[in-house]
């Protein structure tokens, strides 16, 4: 099972995070994983913009993806934030502060490290075929 990788570096703009679900659409094309990876893509690509120096002037964001046929891990590096990506419950009357609980339910295995060159890395994998193995 050989892996694939991509990444590519966007502005630090709101629009641009529909370039990083198109760039994750396109790369994965028919593989079982593309929706929720291109949902959770624009999640974490979101909260790089808002909630990091990516989202400043002259800022940008890395999205970096990787897959198998079973699997796809997307990794998203912002240009670092004074907190730590957390998991909250948004009110139901709240538009934001749903990024990290949908990370939680959809995904398999997700985390961030800090990078104190490079900002925080938040990664995702989702694994449609590992239930059917």
């Amino acid at each position: 099972m050989s892996t694939q990788e991509k990444e590519i570096r966007l502005p630090g703009l709101a629009i641009e995070v529909s370039a990083a679900r198109r760039f994750v659409r396109d790369v994965l094309g028919e593989h079982p994983g593309r929706a929720d990876a291109v949902l959770l893509t624009s999640e974490i690509g979101t909260n790089a913009i808002e909630h990091s120096r990516s989202g400043r002037p002259g800022g940008s964001f890395l999205v970096n993806i990787r897959w198998t046929v079973r699997w796809v891990r997307v990794a998203v590096t912002d240009e670092g934030a004074p907190g730590a990506p957390c998991l909250r419950r948004a009110g139901t009357a709240k538009e934001g502060g749903r990024g990290v609980v949908l990370l939680d339910e959809l995904a398999v295995r997700w985390g961030f490290s800090r990078r104190s060159t490079r900002g925080t890395e938040v990664w995702f994998v989702v694994a449609p075929l590992e239930a059917e193995s």
